[in-house]
């Protein structure tokens, strides 16, 4: 069976003087078009450069001919799972605080009378509280001296040996789901499929949790972080918030409203989740994603 194949020259130039060139190299692809850097960072890779300035992509095609070898799928070799829900204007997090307002401070049309033809900028403004789409939580958030955004160590947040536990549409998530697991020094997300109803009334309403026993449990593990994608982390049906309280209190952070969490693996990758380093905040949102490789 005939498939794709990338025909092209190349020009490599290096940081350190020199180059070399190729003309009429034949890749096998994956699909029927590939970028110019997405092909350069393959040459590099494959033929093990270093110092590399500058790669030239030059008479690129296509023709239809039979795969040599395994062909390159740079979709299926990706490694980052992004975990985070979309902020958007309007956006309702958590019913009774605002949503963000996302709007132009100088809008590229404004920008024209500061800049030359051809030159037009936009500076963005926006407005809303910490507690905004996919966010993590420290202590100051719960505790008045605990720490905020900007004392929690930065390893705390990143490169996080994590472990994803299967509470996939239960509510109450108590002890058993973490029993049995190797947790100390991890991040725990999660899963309770509970993502699927994001920006609904749904998502709202009877949301799972963690009950106080887990979160006891997980204290005693010696967990580094806990994730859920779901409303709370806690029951909000009560005036209590035992999770928040106890995990919070002996500095394990938490991730809330997080998703696709189904596209990882039971253990073997790594968190993260950093926040601006802002003082005297102890809730932000964050771009969390998992590192698979």
């Amino acid at each position: 069976m005939s498939s794709k194949r990338v025909v092209f020259d190349f020009d490599i130039a290096f940081t350190n003087g020199g180059g070399i060139q190729g003309q009429d190299f034949r890749l096998d692809i994956d699909g029927d078009t590939i970028t110019d850097k997405e092909l350069a960072d393959y040459i590099v890779n494959d033929m093990q450069l270093l110092m590399v300035r500058k790669v030239d992509i030059i008479n690129k095609h296509y023709i239809t001919e039979a795969h040599k070898r395994k062909p390159v799928n740079l979709k299926a070799d990706e490694k980052l799972v992004d975990l985070s829900h979309t902020i958007f204007d309007g956006l309702v997090t958590y019913k009774g605080l605002p949503a963000p307002i996302i709007c132009d401070y100088l809008s590229r049309e404004q920008s024209k009378v500061n800049y030359e033809e051809g030159t037009e900028f936009q500076i963005g403004k926006i407005t809303m509280v910490t507690n905004t789409g996919t966010y993590i939580d420290c202590p100051f958030h719960r505790f008045e001296h605990g720490k905020d955004l900007s004392e929690v160590a930065l390893e705390q947040f990143a490169d996080l040996d994590a472990v994803t536990i299967n509470a996939k549409d239960a509510i109450e998530i108590g002890k058993e789901y973490f029993v049995g697991k190797e947790l100390r020094n991890k991040a725990v997300l999660v899963f309770t499929n509970w993502a699927k109803h994001w920006n609904t009334e749904l998502y709202f309403e009877n949301h799972p949790y963690l009950t106080g026993e887990a979160a006891q449990y997980l204290k005693e593990c010696q967990v580094k972080l806990v994730g859920i994608d779901s409303h709370n982390i806690d029951d909000t049906r009560g005036k209590s918030r035992p999770v928040h309280t106890t995990l919070l209190g002996a500095e394990i952070l938490i991730t809330e409203h997080l998703c696709n969490l189904d596209k990882l693996p039971e253990n073997g990758y790594k968190f993260n989740a950093v926040p601006p380093k802002f003082k005297g905040a102890g809730t932000f949102p964050v771009r969390a994603y998992a590192s698979l490789g």
